[in-house]
């Protein structure tokens, strides 16, 4: 299983030339333990310009990272 943390984030951003036009998407566990904020319930957040959330569906395997396109109409 592959350490998700911001660098290894942000180096994934990077390596694949992604810009604002997708979205990444993590399994559970590993979102939460980026966002660790107390009490407060964080739904997403954003490096380098690209919104991070959960897997809610249960998709994604723990280590894992997936791009979501965004289209815009």
């Amino acid at each position: 299983m592959k350490t998700i943390n911001l660098f290894t984030i942000k180096r994934f951003i990077l390596t694949n030339a992604l810009n604002g036009n997708v979205m990444l998407m993590l399994h559970p566990s590993n979102f939460n333990k980026l966002v660790k904020t107390g009490k407060r319930k964080v739904k997403s957040f954003s490096i380098a310009g690209i919104n991070v959330i959960p897997d809610e569906n249960n998709e994604i395997n723990e280590g894992e990272i997936d791009v979501l396109e965004i289209k815009f109409t």
